[in-house]
């Protein structure tokens, strides 16, 4: 089992936030994969995304070229493509770069939708089909959750002092033993402090145990 997805998968975060309403939220690739696919900074400029989360944004496009560019010359991929391991290879040290550079490489990853009448969704489905893919796609969407909910709050502020939607308490628990806490300054001056922090150590706590079940049962597999 490939280590950098071990790592991923068995990463767990815990976050407490106050929200106006709990959504339901569901992970349909296709979607999230056509979210980020048309990030651009022509677009950006033109919409009403506030201009300091404008290269944020951008981050998640280039991370997801990367993404898909390091599978592109994994020879242990699914994806693996051997006749442009070289080319790929050249631009890498462009793409992992935070620069504006990257957006002058042309793009490898295949349209959410076909522009030609000969080409087909077999490309996209096949991505859709990669486990180590759809594990960043997971990731980068939670990214993109978190800055379409920062940039509500940054739109809202500008009427009113709003309160909601911001995380208070986040706790992650990663495969090398890290636990990292983050706790919001906002959070002190809350009159429910006490069990705001309560709850989201009641969450860390089911959340330990369900990942140190999660681990365990990883672990057994390898060793059959």
């Amino acid at each position: 089992m490939n280590y950098n997805l071990l790592e991923n998968i068995t990463a767990v975060e815990i976050s407490t936030v106050i929200v106006k309403e709990i959504v339901d939220e569901m992970f349909i690739p296709w979607e999230v994969y056509q979210a980020i696919y048309y990030l651009s900074r022509s677009d950006l400029e033109q919409s009403t995304i506030g201009w300091s989360l404008r290269n944020r944004y951008l981050q998640l496009r280039r991370q997801l070229e990367l993404a898909y560019c390091l599978l592109l010359v994994d020879p242990n991929s699914q994806l693996y493509n051997r006749t442009q391991t070289a080319e790929i290879k050249r631009d890498l040290s462009i793409l992992s770069q935070k620069n504006a550079a990257w957006e002058t490489i042309p793009t490898r990853l295949p349209a959410p939708i076909p522009s030609g009448r000969d080409q087909t969704m077999s490309s996209v489905n096949r991505l859709f089909k990669d486990h180590q893919f759809i594990n960043v796609l997971q990731q980068l969407n939670q990214r993109k959750v978190a800055l379409d909910r920062r940039d509500r709050i940054l739109r809202d502020s500008v009427h009113q002092n709003n309160i909601t939607d911001t995380t208070y308490a986040q706790t992650s628990l990663q495969l090398n033993g890290k636990i990292i806490n983050r706790y919001s300054q906002a959070i002190l001056g809350r009159s429910d402090r006490d069990l705001l922090l309560q709850l989201h150590e009641q969450s860390t706590t089911t959340g330990e145990q369900q990942w140190r079940g999660l681990v365990q049962f990883l672990l057994s597999l390898i060793a059959k």
